[in-house]
């Protein structure tokens, strides 16, 4: 049904395309920075929200802030490198909430490194929370929906590193990254015939506490992101990033998938 034509408010115009009412939506890393303002966000439109971290007190703490504004929500802990855990939280949203309808891979670690100083390890860490788990959120979102059978949303927490450097020593967190939307649009194509979508955010310049503290702690770094003159709306709060990712997983966005939003403050552009 066309919203335009069914909607008989302003109100009931805007909740019909950009409301969650009655999904179910995973948010991995949904304990802090970006990930706890998507939780809440998600939830305030009305999604039954699943909020999974490392950090399950950050999580509680999380989702009991939903509850206590009238919202629904779960907390979980996941490490979405290990399969048995990933495999362990979906088996639980199917098992109590009936299965996910929005998926938001949101979990990223970006540990600065300088080439001739990274290690096999080093890389290996950023790729196995960077991409691997990406992967595996997915592939088990993607059972999910199918199963469900009423489609579904993926979004996927890219990086404007993935498509421009930003800072020295981040080429692992960089390569990970473009990985991560070359990932969206392959699998956005393996599923739209499930009507599942499949977009990543591209965010730059979020201001959150991880960031404000490396920042703080450290004279060292260096790259065109250290200027900020280069984000011409200047840095932002989570929730200014939050909303891209809210647009894609709403109904607003039906007709878009293996697309990048960027959410830079113009960073890209100057």
């Amino acid at each position: 049904m066309n919203p335009v034509d069914a909607a008989k408010t302003p109100a009931e115009l805007l909740t019909s395309l950009f409301g969650l009412q009655g999904q179910i939506a995973v948010i991995t890393g949904g304990g802090a920075g970006l990930g706890r303002d998507l939780s809440l966000m998600f939830a305030g439109a009305g999604a039954h929200v699943v909020t999974a971290d490392l950090n399950e007190e950050a999580a509680r703490s999380v989702a009991g802030e939903i509850r206590g504004r009238g919202g629904k929500a779960d907390a979980l802990r996941v490490d979405v490198t290990d399969e048995a855990s990933v495999i362990a939280l979906f088996d639980h949203v199917r098992e109590t909430l009936g299965g996910a309808d929005v998926l938001v891979n949101n979990v990223g670690v970006y540990p600065n490194r300088p080439l001739l100083e990274m290690t096999v390890a080093d890389w290996q860490f950023v790729q196995d929370v960077n991409l691997k788990g990406t992967f595996l959120c997915m592939r088990e979102a993607v059972k999910q929906m199918k199963d469900k059978g009423r489609g579904g949303r993926i979004v996927n927490i890219s990086s404007i590193a993935s498509v421009h450097p930003a800072l020295h020593g981040n080429s692992h967190y960089c390569a990970s990254k473009a990985g991560v939307n070359m990932f969206t649009k392959e699998v956005a194509l393996e599923v739209a015939e499930y009507g599942i979508n499949v977009n990543a955010l591209l965010p730059g310049g979020v201001m959150t506490e991880t960031r404000e503290k490396r920042v703080a702690s450290t004279t060292t770094w260096r790259g065109p992101a250290t200027d900020s003159k280069r984000f011409l709306l200047g840095t932002a709060p989570p929730w200014k990033h939050a909303v891209g990712a809210l647009f894609l997983a709403s109904p607003g966005a039906a007709h878009v998938t293996g697309q990048t939003l960027v959410a830079d403050g113009g960073f890209l552009i100057s």
